[in-house]
């Protein structure tokens, strides 16, 4: 992820009480301990919406107030809270400033990159994992029926004021993850990721091929560099069980892996 785009952002504090559910269960292993704890020390308010809001943090909450006390004067308080927001940056400027996530250079790959592997004329194409709907804008120009999937609210919002600014009636947008996609077995003839793949890689593979039809396509271009070394999702995704093939194409700061199947 860019996050030197994200970190121009202007966030505060309080832009903590945005975050969504699931959001807020990926703060244990992966925001700054001591300085979470110094925050929720400081803010007894966001301390008690993030429990209410995701009960699944509790005993994360928990075991940070039993570790660390409370410590610092105002003046370190603020470098603790901004080290904080650096580190969810991202899921912060998702519910905040959507316009600038689609500023990223990495969403202008050439769209070809899917269309030469499946054709999308009257097909009903899945976006998962839509982000600010680049994808699935792109296919809703040629296919009968794209639906953008994404569990971020305003970010839904931000597909649906680009689609009818641009009058694509057949562009639908709809709350959901990878992992659970809310359709039925067969429903779509092309299903799509970008940048979006691997947060429960087994289930998300399950969950493509149970809602993609037979003789249909299932494409990721997840933003891995080409040079780098092969990751476990690289692993899972070429292995015999899943059987995807591997190509590459151009972004802006290199090339990337693209893998694809057809379901037969």
């Amino acid at each position: 992820m860019p996050t030197d785009l994200f970190e121009k952002a202007p966030l505060e504090i309080e832009d903590l009480f945005l975050l969504e559910a699931f959001q807020i269960g990926y703060l244990p292993g992966w925001i700054p301990e001591r300085e979470f704890a110094e925050v929720l020390f400081a803010h007894p308010s966001i301390e008690r919406f993030l429990r209410k809001k995701c009960p699944q943090v509790e005993t994360f909450v928990d075991r940070l107030k039993r570790e660390f006390r409370a410590s610092v004067d105002s003046h370190e308080l603020k470098n603790f809270e901004k080290r904080v927001l650096a580190a969810i940056s991202d899921l912060l400027v998702y519910n905040l400033y959507p316009e600038i996530y689609d500023s990223a250079e990495f969403h202008a790959w050439d769209f070809g990159e899917v269309t030469s592997i499946a054709r999308l004329d009257g097909k009903v194409v899945l976006d998962c994992g839509a982000g600010t709907g680049r994808v699935a804008l792109e296919a809703a120009k040629s296919a009968h029926r794209v639906f953008a999937i994404e569990p971020v609210a305003r970010l839904r919002e931000f597909i649906r004021e680009k689609a009818a600014r641009l009058e694509l009636s057949n562009l639908f947008v709809v709350d959901g993850f990878l992992h659970s996609i809310p359709f039925p077995d067969g429903f779509a003839d092309v299903l799509i990721t970008s940048h979006a793949l691997g947060w429960r890689l087994q289930e998300e593979l399950k969950e493509f091929e149970r809602v993609v039809g037979q003789g249909g396509y299932i494409i990721h271009c997840p933003g891995t560099a080409d040079k780098q070394s092969e990751d476990d999702t690289h692993t899972v995704l070429v292995s015999p069980e899943w059987g995807y093939r591997l190509s590459k194409y151009e972004e802006s700061d290199g090339w990337k892996r693209k893998y694809w199947k057809r379901l037969e």
